[in-house]
């Protein structure tokens, strides 16, 4: 199994979590995350927290309903504990399948892009992502980040943060030109 960035066969077993195996790249520390390991962990997760068995049948319909999930991220503070990330920007091939990845922003206080096979849904985490989803409680929400739904609510965060200010609405030329021309009447 080769690694996505580094293209060597360089991917160890570890547990990256209790009951979460993985494959770790000893070149880059990446983390390779297979959609059945993942998917086996967040069950157990889930009914360590209820207390009981949960058997969903198909994890692809949760997918749509992210808020449905009772962990929510948490703020994101100056002092957090954040670890750096080099994200990785070019494309990458799925570690199981060898097929493309896609890249999704995660958001939410994060500013790095995860990758996931669109076949396979095996999700590549370069060097430190794993650790700070963690610090955001948002490792139990890696296949939201590539929902609709996700991707929507991070575009209009953008949007709403980047609001022109009252005083700076309808400052076309011409609109300015006009109200020149009017003082000056």
């Amino acid at each position: 199994m080769n690694c996505p960035i580094c293209r060597t066969d360089s991917l160890e077993e570890i547990s990256l979590d209790v009951g979460l195996l993985a494959r770790k790249c000893n070149q880059c520390s990446g983390h390779w995350l297979s959609s059945e390991h993942y998917w086996t962990w967040l069950d157990s997760q889930k009914s360590d927290a209820s207390g009981e068995s949960h058997n969903s049948g198909s994890h692809h319909a949760e997918i749509h309903h992210a808020e449905s999930y009772s962990a929510k991220p948490t703020l994101v503070t100056l002092n957090s504990g954040l670890l750096p990330v080099a994200d990785n920007e070019t494309a990458n091939f799925c570690a199981d399948c060898a097929r493309l990845m896609r890249k999704a922003r995660v958001g939410k206080g994060l500013s790095f892009y995860i990758d996931r096979c669109s076949y396979c849904h095996g999700v590549w985490l370069d060097q430190n992502e794993w650790e700070n989803l963690k610090t955001m409680n948002m490792h139990h929400r890696i296949p939201y980040v590539f929902s609709d739904s996700w991707q929507y609510s991070i575009r209009h965060e953008q949007l709403s943060q980047h609001k022109v200010s009252p005083n700076l609405q309808n400052r076309t030329p011409a609109t300015v030109q006009t109200r020149k021309q009017k003082a000056s009447a």
